[in-house]
């Protein structure tokens, strides 16, 4: 994986950005506990190294930083996406602190799209019309 921080941006880079929304959801027999929507601007090209990515940045904001190991003890040690969206603002720029990490691993932004919980789920390929 190429790593790239802050200061190595060019224009070669910027063009190789892409948006990947990823949908995180833990179900709860037939209820959705939570669901969360991001989008990571990043230039990863698949969801896979997106999530390793995002995984390598958190790990070493962790294990590197006094704020990442607050929130790791904060956590329970069960980090996960609705901890993480807490260290984001509005434009999906994190913490200095996680920041940097994260463009050290070529994410520029995860933005918080979408958050739903306790909700009842339906098949999506439900049909909603009867034949007449």
């Amino acid at each position: 994986m190429k790593q790239f921080s802050a200061m190595q941006t060019n224009a070669k880079q910027i063009a190789e950005v892409k948006k990947i929304r990823v949908c995180f959801i833990r179900l709860d027999s037939a209820l959705v506990d939570a669901l969360r929507v991001v989008e990571i601007t990043t230039i990863a090209n698949t969801k896979g190294e997106a999530m390793q990515r995002l995984i390598q940045a958190v790990g070493q904001w962790i294990g590197n930083t006094e704020e990442g190991r607050k929130a790791w003890a904060e956590s329970i040690e069960d980090f996960n996406i609705g901890d993480l969206a807490g260290y984001l603002d509005g434009c999906g720029r994190a913490v200095p602190s996680l920041q940097h990490y994260l463009e050290l691993e070529g994410i520029v932004r995860i933005k918080d799209l979408f958050v739903l919980t306790d909700s009842e789920q339906e098949s999506y390929d439900r049909i909603l019309a009867l034949a007449a």
